[in-house]
């Protein structure tokens, strides 16, 4: 992995906020820089491939597009909720599965709360086994997290966020602050998790906290960190399911919408979504499923990224422009898009039928017809 040394760094001050790479060795100080006031980094880590990408680009030199090989030392797994307690609920749960189940080493997994809404909670890439540099790696990471969410109770198998699949997301770094809240991200012990509530975990978040097994980055790790057996099996049925889906022939075929202007979802989850406001938690949640939809629907990404940006406009959502568009790029980033059943929590929460005899004569009056 000693090719891949390089991220993205952003940071809420920093002049066009991201497309800044630099090698992961330099995140400590260019936090400091920053005041380590909104900073962040890709979790990925990138070759020189990135850089001779960005250059042979005609305008601006920017990491959007990007599909090369990339490493990751850690498996993040973003738990989010406005309320946070069923943020902080959740990272108990996966927290006493991965002590009780699988046996971790204190060393290999951290948790930290983010500064706001929710938890990051991260798995050392070496439990699993070698980990080798793919351009597939963030599919087997998004698929790695769905697994471990089905770990969780229903109810809070939402606060999952599923949106950080792309390999260009980034992840806000260790003991700096959020804008909004003024609060640290701030590294939280297994202790600490299970005895504290929502409102003692946001005190310990007043001010940075020490790191003892990474340096200031949280994503170079101090420590040696063995592969476990379990965590090892659960990545290898992963990577077999992506290989036999990889080599499968496969064919959509889109029922293109013969009005963009005039778009009718056969989903009555999607369409509450498509005509609603939603509040902070759910927005990102709720974005890459309408992108998903889109994709179905036959537009591609420039058209679904145009429809997000109408969603949000009329709907106050709030999302910026580049959660947006990384929004669109992940719905797009694989050979075929991703379908969410009616058993989606977050469609559940938001579909309006009683019933599934409703739910399939709504399909059936929306179904495109060919």
């Amino acid at each position: 992995m000693s090719k891949f040394q390089l991220v993205d760094f952003a940071a809420h001050f920093q002049k066009g906020f991201r497309n800044h790479i630099v090698r992961l060795d330099e995140l400590p100080s260019l936090m400091k820089s920053f005041r380590h006031f909104g900073c962040y980094a890709t979790y990925f880590l990138f070759s020189d491939e990135l850089l001779t990408y960005m250059s042979a680009q005609e305008e601006v030199a920017s990491v959007s597009g990007y599909e090369g090989k990339v490493a990751a030392p850690y498996l993040p797994v973003d738990l989010d909720h406005p309320e946070l307690t069923p943020a902080l609920l959740a990272a108990r749960r996966l927290a006493n599965f991965f002590i009780e189940e699988w046996r971790l080493d204190p060393a290999a997994w951290q948790v930290y709360f983010s500064g706001a809404k929710g938890f990051h909670i991260m798995l050392d890439s070496r439990l699993f086994g070698r980990v080798a540099p793919s351009k597939y790696l963030p599919a087997l990471f998004d698929s790695l997290r769905r697994h471990l969410a089905q770990e969780l109770p229903e109810v809070l198998r939402e606060t999952v966020d599923l949106s950080i699949k792309d390999r260009m997301r980034l992840l806000r770094l260790p003991n700096t602050i959020h804008e909004r809240s003024k609060l640290y991200k701030v590294i939280v012990s297994p202790d600490e998790l299970s005895r504290l509530d929502a409102a003692q975990i946001r005190n310990l978040a007043r001010r940075p906290r020490p790191l003892s097994v990474t340096d200031e980055s949280g994503l170079a790790s101090r420590v040696e960190v063995k592969a476990n057996a379990l965590a090892g099996q659960l990545f290898e049925r992963v990577q077999r399911q992506l290989r036999a889906v990889r080599r499968k022939p496969f064919v959509y075929h889109f029922h293109r919408p013969a009005d963009l202007d005039r778009i009718q979802f056969h989903c009555a989850g999607i369409e509450a979504i498509w005509q609603s406001h939603i509040e902070p938690g759910a927005r990102n949640n709720c974005a890459i499923r309408l992108a998903s939809e889109l994709r179905q629907l036959g537009l591609n990404a420039t058209e679904t990224e145009h429809k997000l940006v109408d969603w949000n406009e009329r709907n106050a959502i709030a999302l910026s422009a580049e959660e947006l568009r990384s929004v669109a790029h992940s719905a797009y980033q694989h050979r075929f898009p991703y379908r969410y059943s009616c058993k989606d929590p977050i469609l559940r929460r938001y579909c309006p039928l009683p019933d599934e005899e409703a739910c399939s004569r709504y399909v059936a009056a929306n179904l495109p017809r060919p």
